[in-house]
């Protein structure tokens, strides 16, 4: 064969050839244009076998070829992948026959190179895919409509969307299905689409199978000039998701607005990723800060009162950390005009798929009057506690007051338990006293009302008397009813005793007086009756001088009765 014109036909041939053994599919010649196309040498391909150009998975059906041909003797034509010595992959189109070569039952074989015919044809089937997959397949809808707005195509997906099939639409128009608030603007944008290559329509109501109304968004294109197309290619996506969103957001927004305004909170948005918070009008009025309504979080941070930053700060790295979404604290914030205010704050956070806080809302309530006010209550209550008067307070609510508080000093003055006098009467602790006239000044107080001060005589539990003053004072609701009645009870039994031994020192005073007046001044007055008869006495000189000492004495004794009686 190699002497003669065939094989210089095999040998020059533009296609690549070659020739192998079917026992062994070893090459057992090639020609010059399957040495280029592969980039073997000769000698490369004659110590190789077929099976080594090609890919693994394809070499067990080459076998099965190889051995039906060798069998049939018949003509084989197929592709099949090859590799060249670079490794590269091409497609070839393969044309065996079987022959006899030099003595050894062979098949020769012509391999035209098919590698950018298939390629093509490959990327024209992507490309089919790709547009089923957009057209046919997609969620929008595709249509093509005539210069009359009539539909010429509707695309597979006009049954997901409006339930209904594409041929349903077919010759109909386009404006018979949109919600005739809408047709007048939407008509005025589509006549745009003579003058423009490609418009935007707005969003429009579209009526969909059920008689309900659908939110349509459609981009049309003028492809007139196209002789494919003929028509306006509209692509439409149903938004009416997207659009209840947005009025859920708009509604969200004036909700935000109005209680914006009627609430005395301070409402803020935070945006954690971007360190924003966005105020009401409250970081004016309340903050008394003449800022932008946005601020940073770090500015708020800094404004947290030294002695709370550090707990306020690390609680609301835990929530955020740990993804808790409710969060609350008091603490004291520096406002505007340069005070410290109590504040009650809380927020909520907000996650996003992967999990990370991205976003906190909440309010903050300024509690510093109601701080205050507690401030004053534990003050009072200390009061209350340690004072040594005792405190009774009974509920007025009902006809008869009962006692509903006593102080630990009330216990001790009583000698009741708490759990003994809650529960009981006040008269309790009158025992089987009760004609005492006192008591009647003070259920004239209660029967109208009024503060009133009274001085009594309690009995402890054990029986044994004393007295106590007793302050009295009604406590009314807002509405103007009495639901309470506050009694101050001090133990006034010393005073008593010390009044009474008093008393009895004014009797005994009395007593020395009524003597000085009557029984000392008696023999006083005779003694003073007898100098006053020895006087006309005619006496010696020595007697008068005794006389007058005696007058004189008498005179002083009288004087010193006198003023004892006056100071008695």
């Amino acid at each position: 064969m190699k002497n003669n014109d065939l094989y210089n036909l095999f040998w020059l041939s533009p296609v690549p050839m070659w020739v192998f053994d079917v026992d062994n599919l070893n090459f057992l010649d090639v020609n010059l244009a399957a040495i280029a196309e592969y980039g073997y040498t000769r000698e490369e391909f004659l110590a190789m076998g077929i099976n080594d150009i090609r890919p693994e998975e394809d070499k067990e059906e080459l076998f099965n070829i190889v051995r039906e041909n060798s069998i049939s003797g018949l003509f084989f034509n197929n592709v099949f992948r090859h590799f060249t010595k670079k490794g590269e992959v091409i497609y070839v189109q393969i044309a065996s026959s079987k022959i006899t070569f030099d003595g050894k039952a062979a098949r020769v074989v012509m391999a035209m190179n098919m590698t950018e015919k298939i390629e093509a044809q490959q990327t024209l089937l992507a490309t089919e895919r790709r547009f089923k997959a957009l057209v046919q397949d997609g969620s929008d809808m595709i249509t093509i409509i005539d210069e009359e707005f009539r539909y010429k195509y509707v695309s597979p997906a006009s049954q997901r969307v409006f339930g209904v099939a594409p041929e349903f639409f077919i010759g109909k128009k386009a404006f018979d299905f949109v919600h005739r608030d809408d047709v007048e603007r939407l008509g005025k944008e589509a006549n745009q689409i003579w003058d423009k290559k490609n418009i935007q329509l707005s969003p429009y109501r579209y009526k969909d199978i059920a008689g309900g109304w659908l939110w349509i968004e459609t981009r049309a294109t003028n492809l007139f000039d196209d002789p494919a197309v003929g028509g306006i290619v509209c692509t439409s996506k149903d938004i009416t998701e997207r659009i209840r969103a947005d009025q859920l957001v708009a509604e969200n927004i004036e909700r935000y607005n109005i209680v914006s305004k009627a609430t005395s909170d301070v409402i803020w948005d935070c945006d954690l990723v971007n360190d924003k918070i966005l105020w009401n009008k409250a970081l004016k009025g309340i903050l008394k800060y003449k800022v932008g309504a946005t601020t940073s979080l770090t500015w708020w941070k800094k404004l947290i009162h030294p002695q709370d930053r550090e707990r306020v700060l690390l609680k609301l790295d835990h929530h955020i950390s740990n993804k808790i979404p409710r969060w609350t604290e008091e603490y004291r914030f520096l406002c505007g005009d340069g005070i410290y205010r109590n504040f009650y704050d809380r927020g909520f956070i907000t996650v996003d798929e992967e999990g990370k806080a991205y976003r906190m809302i909440g309010a903050m309530q300024d509690i510093t009057s109601r701080k205050r006010e507690e401030e004053w209550s534990k003050l009072l209550e200390s009061v209350v506690i340690n004072t040594s008067d005792g405190v009774l307070i009974t509920d007025a609510s009902e006809s008869k007051p009962l006692i509903i508080y006593v102080n630990q000093a009330m216990v001790d003055m009583s000698g009741y338990t708490k759990e003994e006098l809650i529960g009981s009467a006040p008269d309790i602790l009158h025992g089987s006293n009760s004609k005492q006239k006192e008591l009647i000044k003070l259920e004239n107080a209660v029967a109208s009302r009024t503060a009133t001060k009274v001085e009594l005589i309690n009995y402890t539990k054990a029986g044994d008397s004393y007295h106590v003053s007793i302050s009295l004072s009604p406590v009314f609701g807002e509405d103007g009813e009495l639901v309470r009645w506050i009694s101050i009870q001090r133990d006034v039994s010393e005073q008593y005793r010390y009044v009474e031994q008093i008393k009895s020192q004014n009797k005994k005073l009395k007593e020395i007086s009524w003597m000085q007046s009557h029984v000392v001044r008696a023999p006083l007055a005779r003694m003073m009756s007898i100098v006053e008869l020895l006087n006309t006495s005619d006496l010696s000189e020595e007697q008068k001088e005794l006389l007058a000492i005696l007058c004189e004495s008498s005179k002083e004794l009288d004087n010193i009765i006198k003023e004892i009686a006056n100071n008695t």
